[in-house]
């Protein structure tokens, strides 16, 4: 005979889910014949624990009534050990299903919807997850809701952790900044860090450590690594915006899109704003290059060559930049294999060195358009393209752009490059790589006289 717990709860076995700060067991009502419960006790004895069970109880009562929060139906928080009591959820955990579900891209999007919208009627109260992975998804009861709320902070609550949670989470899902001191300063944009990695894992299967292309859909990975960018400015920051791109991009994937169309008539009204306003919405252009990512490539590279000068200021202002790393890679595909003049490539670096040189531009972004002005001019042999690609060159100042400067001048190592004067150039490490291509030139002839057999 099972024993029966808090004179309430007939003990019918360990649930096979426990673990944590609790544990976890299968009960029934006493003297019922009702449901499979599951009751969480906490285990540990430390204060520390208790107090953060006893917040978990709490926030969950917050929710009470909800369908995407893992509702209470009884607690007691008085009893030695503190316990409460919800629903036993027959499918599991959302990790369990992960294999059928990589196999129905309907059903992918069905699921990453809802795992926002239940994380959304948290940031709604402002209460981050702060423990994000498939394994806090319950399936059953013909829903899915999102539990262990062990981890949640409340914006401005005076509620904090210590000792041994200055930071927690699980490794490979938990931001960078949780292992810096941003663990009590967790905020939505630290959730949808999470949130990208548990995709990756439900879509792929591999460890989310690193994210890897291979096997996700070319519509999605962006969306994944934009979620997952280190810098927590370079994502999104909302889910409403997350969730506004994955739509875009299941619309491609399962052939709801409409074409460039609505690409196109996005560039028409962003020109049109620009023409008679000199204004811009950074809503506007965000969607708009969105858009442009889904498109094919033949499509991405026409829109491109058809984009007026005045996109580029716009691109380049600090409201546009979380969209901005993405524009450059597509701006990149069309550099290389678009068909286009030798004049255009000569706009194309224009276009690139106003990128290059705005204030609001990262480094890695600087450095990238270099790069995509340094093959249009090199493409089409266009000399005025290679003095624009030269004047960026000398111009890099700083230390962290003069190395990535640096490294894209070693691997194009082209006859301007070379022919470059030191000189001029402001970053030591910039200097330095021009140097080492004029003696990799000069040291050539020679080389190829001592090789001569006679």
């Amino acid at each position: 005979m099972q024993p029966v717990f808090d004179g309430k709860f007939q003990v019918v076995g360990p649930c096979s889910n426990a673990g944590g700060m609790g544990t976890l067991l299968f009960v029934t009502p006493v003297g019922t014949a009702g449901p499979t419960l599951v009751l969480k006790l906490c285990k540990l004895a430390d204060e520390e624990m208790r107090a953060r069970f006893r917040r978990e109880v709490r926030l969950m009562q917050q929710f009470a009534g909800s369908s995407y929060v893992v509702p209470i139906t009884d607690a007691n928080l008085d009893h030695d050990p503190p316990y409460f009591v919800m629903p036993h959820y027959e499918h599991g955990d959302l990790m369990g299903k992960a294999e059928r579900l990589r196999g129905n891209l309907e059903h992918v999007e069905t699921v990453f919807n809802r795992m926002i919208d239940c994380l959304a009627h948290l940031h709604e109260k402002q209460v981050y997850h702060r423990d994000v992975k498939p394994q806090n998804f319950l399936l059953g009861n013909g829903t899915m809701v999102v539990s262990d709320l062990g981890l949640c902070t409340e914006h401005a609550s005076p509620t904090g952790f210590t000792r041994s949670t200055q930071w927690a989470g699980t490794p490979g899902y938990m931001p960078p900044e949780f292992l810096n001191g941003g663990f009590k300063d967790a905020n939505a944009t630290s959730d949808i860090f999470m949130l990208g990695k548990s995709f990756y894992v439900l879509l792929c299967g591999r460890d989310p450590m690193y994210l890897v292309a291979e096997g996700i859909p070319p519509q999605l990975f962006p969306i994944l690594e934009r979620c997952c960018a280190v810098n927590s400015a370079s994502r999104y920051q909302s889910l409403a915006s997350l969730k506004q791109s994955l739509q875009s991009a299941f619309d491609v994937l399962l052939g709801r899109a409409v074409g460039p169309g609505k690409a196109y008539a996005l560039m028409r009204a962003i020109a049109d704003r620009l023409r008679l306003s000199q204004q811009y919405s950074p809503a506007e252009v965000a969607q708009f290059v969105e858009e442009l990512g889904h498109l094919e490539p033949s499509d991405q590279h026409q829109m491109c060559l058809e984009l007026p000068p005045e996109a580029f200021s716009v691109l380049s202002q600090a409201l546009v930049r979380p969209h901005l790393s993405r524009f450059i890679q597509i701006y990149k595909g069309m550099a290389e294999n678009a068909t286009y003049s030798w004049s255009f490539a000569e706009d194309i670096a224009k276009n690139m060195k106003v990128l290059f040189d705005s204030d609001s531009t990262t480094s890695v972004d600087k450095a990238e358009a270099l790069r995509v002005a340094i093959i249009a001019a090199v493409r089409q042999n266009r000399f005025a393209a290679m003095d624009t690609c030269k004047a960026m060159i000398v111009l890099a100042e700083d230390a962290e752009l003069g190395q990535r400067v640096h490294d894209i001048l070693i691997e194009h190592d082209t006859h301007f490059i070379r022919h470059i004067d030191p000189a001029e150039c402001r970053a030591p490490a910039v200097r330095a790589a021009v140097v080492s291509l004029k003696a990799a030139e000069d040291a050539r002839p020679a080389a190829e006289d001592d090789d001569f057999p006679f």
